[in-house]
């Protein structure tokens, strides 16, 4: 299977997008809001284009025998970048609140 993620889609912080993203690995099922596309290409591994910090980022290919560690250690250690924690976390709310004053 391939798929497309652009996680900049997300608001939620990389512990959050770890266990979103670790469901999709044990499930197989791409429904999540971040996934942009997904191809089934009749192959047990996963293939994931990233999209990530405004970047496009190298593929994570994840091999059938592989997806239980990946899903439960997080993809995150099986890349070469640091993704960011943290988002725009309730950066809406402050800025709502600074208008109504």
């Amino acid at each position: 299977m391939k798929i497309w993620i652009n996680r900049d889609e997300c608001e939620s912080s990389l512990s959050a997008c770890l266990s979103c993203f670790g469901q999709l690995v044990r499930t197989g099922i791409p429904d999540r809001g971040c996934i942009m596309d997904h191809e089934d290409d009749g192959s047990e591994d996963i293939t994931v284009f990233m999209f990530s910090d405004g970047e496009q980022r190298e593929p994570i290919f994840i091999p059938k025998e592989d997806r239980e560690m990946v899903a439960f250690e997080g993809w995150d250690q099986f890349v070469n970048w640091k993704p960011r924690f943290r988002k725009n976390e309730g950066a809406e709310r402050i800025t709502e609140k600074e208008t109504e004053e």
